[in-house]
């Protein structure tokens, strides 16, 4: 079978990891597939062993065209065959009218729209996609990811891992610091571990928070905070700093799925994470700690597109999250026991195999 995915493949962005991640799957299962990516400007962080399925171009018709990206792309991404066009995308407020306008529309232009939870696609059909349309198909992981550790600086026993990327409003950053300064002190055998994109020549957008001004605050106000160690540079496989640590940890409003808790899944650790959102399609009371969370107003300037007055998100219990990482903390040991069955049956569930016969399985 012919297979065509166009979208983010050159970028270190989530959607470009989504996107050839489901082509290598559909390789492995012996099908033919072209890789043409939309972000070729910049720098290229598709995997060596995938290069030479690239297609600058698309060649002719395909029997599958697949593609994360925004759904007002539907109609430019999808024009080679009039069947099997499957658009992965997600948007991640609730809220009837949120959905930027005039997007809904663009679902005539394909046949499925693959949104990665359960949460998502109740999003898009609250906002005007027919039913029929939108179908969930999570995003998955590689069970067989080398177990090499990243070489952290830190000489702490418990590390808590926090996969911030860039630094949005809408991943609660500073709450997220302050429930982990809430929860320990220097004296505490602990560090969280956290990767965030910093690049000081770009000028950040209305919806990301200046990091080294959030942090200079925090070390303000938390005088004696347990270590912190920040990774800013690319990591190339970003497994590695799963492997080096104890624990897994989000304070996120909101995720339209939460790819670093099922990595983290895959790694075999403890997952800390609200209580809401797309993640709850494989988080849950048998193999995480979920934090208390309400849902409340999203302030306007969270929102990628277009502003909303309806537009709700999460509000995790910041008290609570300071309490479930201690508990991580000082019961470890118990608690990754407890987990490890529903873990490992988990992560057998989530591969990326399993999500690309899911896709095939929707072919007419």
């Amino acid at each position: 079978m012919k297979v065509k995915i166009q979208g983010f493949l050159y970028q270190n962005h989530s959607w470009a990891k989504v996107n050839y991640s489901i082509g290598e799957a559909l390789i492995k299962l012996g099908h033919e597939v072209h890789l043409v990516p939309t972000d070729a400007d910049k720098p290229c962080h598709l995997p060596e062993r995938l290069k030479q399925y690239e297609r600058k171009v698309p060649e002719g018709n395909y029997d599958v065209q697949i593609g994360y990206t925004a759904l007002l792309n539907a109609n430019a991404y999808f024009q080679n065959g009039n069947k099997n066009r499957f658009l992965t995308w997600c948007y991640e407020y609730q809220g009837k009218g949120v959905l930027p306008p005039g997007f809904a529309k663009y679902h005539k232009f394909v046949d499925k729209i693959l949104a990665p939870s359960t949460f998502t696609r109740n999003i898009f059909v609250e906002n005007g996609v027919p039913q029929d349309r939108v179908v969930a198909v999570p995003h998955g992981i590689n069970l067989d990811e080398p177990k090499t550790k990243y070489l952290l600086k830190t000489k702490k026993k418990y590390k808590i891992g926090m996969i911030i990327g860039q630094p949005h409003k809408r991943k609660n950053i500073a709450n997220a610091f302050k429930a982990f300064g809430q929860a320990f002190s220097c004296s505490d055998d602990i560090c969280l571990v956290a990767k965030i994109a910093i690049d000081n020549n770009r000028k950040g957008s209305a919806f990301e928070i200046d990091f080294k001004e959030m942090y200079s605050n925090f070390k303000k106000d938390f005088p004696n905070h347990a270590e912190i160690e920040l990774i800013t540079d690319y990591v190339e496989n970003i497994n590695e700093i799963y492997n080096a640590c104890d624990a897994i940890y989000t304070l996120s409003h909101v995720e339209g799925w939460y790819l670093p808790g099922l990595e983290g899944i895959n790694a075999g650790k403890l997952n800390i994470a609200p209580r809401y959102g797309g993640q709850l399609d494989f988080l849950n009371d048998n193999n995480s700690l979920l934090i208390d969370t309400e849902i409340g107003r999203a302030p306007k300037d969270h929102l990628y597109w277009t502003p909303s007055n309806f537009a709700a998100h999460g509000i995790p219990n910041i008290k609570h999250a300071a309490q479930l990482l201690r508990q991580s903390y000082e019961e470890y040991d118990q608690l990754i026991e407890k987990f490890m069955p529903n873990i490992i049956e988990t992560r057998s569930k989530y591969t990326w195999e399993n999500v690309s016969k899911q896709i095939i399985g929707l072919m007419s």
